[in-house]
C-alpha cells in the first residue's frame, strides 16, 4: 500500500517539474480591469468606475478549477491507524477573490492494529469480533470465550465521502506584489461518509485466533514485551503479522443509531454525516496550472470507523472516531482566456487602487507638468502650446479675447470693448461720441453781408441754413439725443432732463430752426393704445422744453409712430424694450408736417407728466 501512495506522489512531483520547467519562470500576467473580463451585469458600472464615477469596479469573470489529488487516508479512533491510501477529485469556482466553493468526491482505504490486547471478560457482548446481524445488533459472541484475549484489528476497503466545501483564502491581499502565486486556503464543509469496516477474527479455516492472541497478550502482561517501548509495541504488531491471515472477515460493530444505510449483511455500509475541516496550500505553477498540499478531517459522532467503541479496559470512550486525508493535488484552471482570467484567488483585489496610484505617478512627472510656452498651464492640458509672452489664458491654455472683437487682450489697447461697434486695428470700438452743451457753439451770422449763422459741434462745424456741412452732410442728417420711458408710462425719467436740456441749448443757440419730436413705444398693447401712448410722450416733451426753456411751441413737430418703427425687431428681453420706448429728436425738412391727435381719448385737456 504504501509504494502506491509513494508512486502516486511520484507521477505528481514528476507532472510538476515537468510543468514547472516550462512555465515556472513565466510572468504571471493579470488585467482584471479589462472590459471583456467584466461580467455582463457589471459592464455599466465598470464603465462609470473607469470615468470615476463609480467607486467600486465591475467584478471579472474567471476560470474554473478542476482538480485530481491524491495521498494518505487514515482513521484516528481506538485503533492503532497503519497509513491508507486516498484519491479524490473536485471542482472549484471562485465567488469572490477571498471566498470559493468546492464540490469533492474522496475514495480511500484504511486499516488497523492494536499491539495492546482487549480483555473479553468484561464485555463479552460487545466486543468487536462478535457476529452481527445486518441491523447491527450481536448474534453471537462467535467462536471467543470470555477467557480469550483479543488484538482489536479492522480494514476499511470503501471509504467514499462527498462534500460541498467553503473554502478561504488566508493571503490573498498583496501590499507588495503585483499577482499572488502562493494560496493558503482555509476548508470548511459539509458531506457525507459511505463506508464499511470489517475485522479479521478468523483464519482461513474459519477458526478463531485465540490460542496465538491469548498466548501473545499473556506474554505481554508477563513482561516479555514492554509497550511503553516502541521497538516492543513493534514486535507485537510484527509477531501478530505472522498469524493473521489478509482476510477480514466479520462486519465491524455498527451505530445502531444510524439513521441510513445501505446494503445486507457483510456487505452492509453505513452512511455516515460529516463536517470537514482543514488547511490547504497551493502554487500557481502558470495560469491554467497549480499545485497544492491538502489536509482534510472529517468530524462526525461515528465512533464505529475502526470496528471497536470501547477502550482495552472496556470501558466507552468519549470521542468519535476520525478520518483524516492528506493529499497532493493538481488543479486545472479551464476557460476561454480572452474572456475570464485566472481563479480569483489568485488575483491581487488591491490591483485596483495601486494600479491607479502608479498611473497617477506616472503622469505626475517633469514631462507631464512640461510648459512650452510658459503661460502657466501645462503641455498635457495645454490646447495652444506656443502662445505668445505675456498672454492671458484660459484653463485650457487659450489666448483670451475677453470682448470677443478678434484681438487677443495682450494685442488690444480695449479689452473689454462695448458689443455692437467697429473696432479699429488696436481694437479699440468706434463708439460716437455724446454731445455735451460745452461742446456745441453758434457763431452768429452777418445778415448785411448775407454771412448764416454757423453751428459748430465738437470739431464739426454745420450750416443749419442749407449751406452745407464741413463734413459734406446737412444739418438735417444729424440727429439729437433720444429719450427714453417706462414700461406704460409717459413722465420723463431722471437721465432725460440733461438730454433736453442739451437739445434746449442747440434750439436757443440757433431760433431759427425746427426740430420734430418723434414719439415711440414698445410692441405690447394695441396698436391703437401705443399711438395715443407715442403721442403723449412726444406732448410731455414738447411740453417741458415749451414751459420750463422757453421754447416757442411752433418750432415743434409733433409726430408719433406708436410701435411701428422698433429699434430692435423682435425684443424679448426687457432691455431690449426699453430701447424701443422712446422719443427722437432731429432738425425738421422744410416741408415737415405735424401729425394729427390719434383717435382716442387721452390727447386732449392732458396734463402731460415731466
Amino acid at each position: 500500500m504504501i509504494n502506491k501512495i509513494n508512486g502516486f506522489c511520484t507521477i505528481l512531483i514528476l507532472v510538476f517539474f515537468l510543468l514547472a520547467d516550462q512555465h515556472i519562470l513565466a510572468q504571471i500576467s493579470v488585467s482584471p480591469t479589462d472590459d471583456n473580463f467584466i461580467t455582463k451585469k457589471d459592464q455599466a458600472r465598470h464603465s462609470e468606475w473607469k470615468e470615476g464615477k463609480s467607486q467600486f469596479p465591475g467584478r471579472p469573470r474567471d476560470w474554473w478549477q478542476l482538480g485530481i489529488g491524491g495521498g494518505a487516508f487514515m482513521i484516528s479512533g481506538d485503533v492503532k491507524p497503519a497509513f491508507g491510501w486516498g484519491a479524490s477529485v473536485h471542482v472549484r469556482k471562485s465567488i469572490g477573490y477571498v471566498f470559493s466553493l468546492k464540490f469533492e468526491y474522496m475514495f480511500g482505504q484504511a486499516s488497523g492494529i492494536n499491539y495492546s490486547a482487549s480483555n473479553l471478560y468484561a464485555f463479552p457482548n460487545v466486543d468487536p469480533f462478535t457476529i452481527t446481524a445486518s441491523s447491527g445488533a450481536i448474534v453471537s459472541n462467535g467462536l471467543y470465550g470470555p477467557n480469550d484475549a483479543f488484538f482489536a484489528n479492522y480494514k476499511i476497503e470503501q471509504h467514499h465521502a462527498v462534500s460541498l466545501q467553503t473554502v478561504y483564502n488566508l493571503n490573498n491581499i498583496k501590499f507588495h506584489k503585483k499577482s499572488n502565486k502562493w494560496s493558503l486556503n482555509l476548508i470548511v464543509g459539509l458531506g457525507a461518509n459511505l463506508y464499511s469496516s470489517k475485522i479479521n477474527a478468523l483464519d482461513a479455516n474459519g477458526q478463531p485466533y485465540s490460542l496465538q492472541m491469548t498466548d501473545l497478550a499473556n506474554r505481554t502482561g508477563a513482561g516479555e514485551y514492554d509497550l511503553s517501548k516502541m521497538k516492543d509495541r513493534d514486535a507485537v504488531l510484527q509477531e501478530l503479522r505472522t498469524f493473521l491471515d489478509d482476510s477480514y472477515e466479520t462486519l465491524g460493530q455498527q451505530n445502531a443509531n444510524n439513521l441510513l444505510t445501505i446494503g445486507e449483511g457483510q456487505d452492509r455500509m453505513v452512511v455516515n454525516p460529516f463536517v470537514n475541516v482543514g488547511l490547504s496550500f497551493e502554487y500557481l505553477i502558470t495560469p491554467r496550472v497549480s499545485l497544492g498540499l491538502e489536509y482534510q478531517a472529517f468530524i462526525s459522532d461515528d465512533d464505529f470507523f475502526d470496528g471497536k467503541s470501547r477502550k482495552e479496559n472496556g470501558s466507552r470512550t468519549s470521542n468519535g472516531d476520525i478520518p483524516h486525508y492528506a493529499s497532493i493535488r493538481l488543479g486545472f484552471h479551464i476557460g476561454k482566456k480572452e474572456k475570464a482570467i485566472q481563479p480569483l484567488w489568485f488575483v491581487n483585489p488591491l490591483i485596483y487602487p495601486m494600479q491607479d496610484v502608479a498611473d497617477l505617478k506616472e503622469k505626475l512627472d517633469d514631462d507631464w507638468f512640461k510648459d512650452t510656452d510658459n503661460d502657466g498651464v501645462p503641455d498635457a492640458l495645454d490646447e495652444e502650446k506656443d502662445t505668445p509672452p505675456d498672454t492671458e489664458v484660459d484653463s485650457k491654455g487659450r489666448s483670451l479675447d475677453s470682448d470677443g472683437d478678434g484681438i487677443i487682450n495682450s494685442n488690444d489697447k480695449e479689452p473689454f470693448s462695448p458689443p455692437g461697434y467697429p473696432i479699429d486695428d488696436d481694437g479699440v470700438a468706434q463708439v460716437p461720441q455724446p454731445i455735451h452743451p460745452e461742446d456745441v457753439r453758434i457763431i452768429p451770422g452777418d445778415p448785411a453781408n448775407g454771412k448764416h449763422p454757423t453751428l459748430i459741434i465738437g470739431e464739426e462745424t454745420y450750416d443749419p441754413l442749407g449751406a452745407g456741412f464741413s463734413s459734406g452732410g446737412t444739418l438735417k442728417d444729424w440727429y439729437l439725443p433720444m429719450v427714453h420711458f417706462d414700461l406704460d408710462k409717459y413722465y420723463l425719467r431722471p437721465e432725460a432732463y440733461e438730454q433736453l436740456l442739451h437739445i434746449a441749448s442747440v434750439m436757443k443757440g440757433y431760433p431759427s430752426i425746427k426740430v420734430v419730436v418723434h414719439g415711440h413705444t414698445d410692441v405690447r398693447s394695441s396698436n391703437e393704445y401705443n399711438d395715443m401712448l407715442s403721442f403723449n410722450r412726444s406732448m410731455t416733451c414738447i411740453d417741458y422744453l415749451v414751459n420750463k426753456h422757453g421754447i416757442e411751441r411752433s418750432r415743434f413737430i409733433l409726430k408719433y409712430n406708436g410701435e411701428a418703427h422698433n429699434l430692435i425687431e423682435n425684443a424679448s428681453k426687457e432691455e431690449e424694450h426699453f430701447m424701443n420706448r422712446r422719443t427722437e429728436f432731429y432738425v425738421a425738412e422744410d416741408n415737415a408736417q405735424e401729425q394729427s391727435r390719434p383717435v382716442g381719448d387721452g390727447g386732449a385737456n392732458r396734463k402731460w407728466k415731466y
